[in-house]
C-alpha cells in the first residue's frame, strides 16, 4: 500500500513537473518572454491611430497623470534655460535632452539597467549605462516635465521580439512629430532640405512606400556617441526592423513607475514587475503599425502569445487534476493510520 501511495505521489509530481516546464520553455530565453509580453499587449493598429496630434490625444491612449520625480522636474527647467530660443517646446529641446542623457562616461554601456526611473536616469549619466529602453524612458520623464509631447515606438528583428526603441516628440514650429533616437544619438532629415523626419515618414522612405521619394539622411547628435561603421549601415538596420514597427500606446511613464503593483513586482523581477503592469494596466498596449508590415512575424507573434497561454492552462489543469489525487492519496494514509 506505502508503495502504491508513493508511486501516485511521483506520478502527481511528474504530472505537475511536465506543464511547468514546458511554460518555463516558452518563456525562455529572455527573448521569447519579450515576444511573450508584446504578444500580451499587441494590437493590429489602423493608420488613424498613428496620425494624431497632441491636440486629439485618442481616448484609448494612456497619458501621464502622475507628477514627475523632482529631479526629472529640476533637469527639464535646467535644460530649458540652456535652450532659450526653444524654451519647453520642440525639437531643440528633445536634442538637448539627448545630448545631457549622452553626458556620461563613454563606454559604459554594458547591459540594460531595467529599474525605475531614478536608478535608470543615474545609471545613464554617471556610468554611461543603459539600453534603448533605459533611454527612452527617461528621455520621456524629461521631456513630460519640460512639456514636451511625447511618446515611444519600437522596431523589431524577429516576430516582434528582439529589437531597437526609440521616441518621439512633436515640434510646435514644424506642427509634426519627430523622430529622436537618444540611444544612437541620431534623427532623420529629408537629404535635400534637411527636415526632420517622423517615424511614418522615415518608415515610407525606407520601405520605398512611394518609389520617387527623396531618401532619408542622418542627422548626429553627439558625433562620438554615434554607434553606426557609416550612416549606410544605420539606414541598413533601421530599414531590416521597419517591417515590424510598432507604437506604445501611452506615455505615462511616471504612472508606471509609482504604481505600487509595479514596484512589488519590481522587488520579484522584471518580468514580475511587466506581468503585473499589464494585470493592472498600466503596462501600455502595443500599436503594431500596418503599413508594409511583416504578417510573418506578425502571426509568430500571437503564436507566442497564444503557446503561452495554452502552457499556462496546461499547468493550471494539472495543478487542479494532480493536486486533488496528492490531497486524497495522502488523506487516505492518514484515514489508514
Amino acid at each position: 500500500m506505502a508503495g502504491t501511495r508513493w508511486f501516485t505521489t511521483l506520478a502527481a509530481l511528474v504530472g505537475i513537473a511536465i506543464p511547468a516546464a514546458w511554460l518555463l520553455s516558452v518563456v525562455t530565453p529572455d527573448e521569447e518572454a519579450v515576444k511573450v509580453r508584446n504578444g500580451l499587449v499587441a494590437e493590429m493598429g489602423q493608420l488613424a491611430d498613428f496620425r494624431w496630434t497632441p491636440d486629439e490625444i485618442p481616448a484609448t491612449f494612456l497619458v501621464n497623470e502622475v507628477s514627475p520625480l523632482p529631479k526629472f522636474d529640476v533637469v527639464a527647467r535646467e535644460l530649458a534655460a540652456a535652450e532659450p530660443g526653444s524654451g519647453r517646446h520642440g525639437l531643440d529641446m528633445a536634442l538637448a535632452i539627448s545630448r545631457h542623457l549622452m553626458s556620461g562616461p563613454t563606454g559604459g554601456v554594458g547591459g540594460p539597467i531595467q529599474g525605475n526611473l531614478a536608478s535608470a536616469y543615474a545609471g545613464i549619466t554617471r556610468e554611461g549605462r543603459g539600453y534603448c529602453a533605459d533611454f527612452t524612458q527617461v528621455f520621456s520623464g524629461i521631456a513630460i516635465a519640460a512639456g514636451l509631447p511625447v511618446r515611444t515606438w519600437g522596431i523589431s528583428f524577429e516576430a516582434f521580439g528582439s529589437g531597437h526603441a526609440f521616441n518621439e516628440v512633436f515640434d510646435d514650429r514644424l506642427q509634426k512629430w519627430v523622430l529622436v533616437d537618444s540611444f544612437h544619438s541620431l534623427y532623420f532629415v529629408d537629404p535635400i532640405s534637411r527636415v526632420p523626419l517622423s517615424v511614418i515618414e522615415v518608415h515610407d522612405r525606407l520601405m520605398r512606400v512611394e518609389p520617387d521619394s527623396p531618401g532619408v539622411s542622418i542627422q548626429r547628435i553627439v558625433s562620438d556617441r554615434f554607434p553606426f561603421p557609416s550612416e549606410q549601415a544605420a539606414l541598413d538596420y533601421y530599414r531590416r526592423g521597419m517591417a515590424q514597427l510598432a507604437l506604445m500606446w501611452g506615455n505615462n511613464v511616471f504612472d508606471y513607475d509609482q504604481s505600487r503593483a509595479v514596484r512589488w513586482g519590481a522587488e520579484v523581477s522584471r518580468h514580475a514587475e511587466r506581468a503585473l503592469g499589464i494585470a493592472v494596466g498600466e503596462y501600455p498596449a502595443m500599436k503594431i503599425y500596418p503599413d508594409r508590415v511583416s504578417h510573418r512575424d506578425v502571426d509568430a507573434l500571437f503564436r507566442a502569445r497564444d503557446r503561452f497561454f495554452a502552457a499556462i492552462g496546461a499547468l493550471a489543469l494539472a495543478i487542479v487534476v494532480f493536486g486533488v489525487l496528492l490531497v486524497t492519496t495522502w488523506r487516505a494514509r492518514k484515514a489508514g493510520d
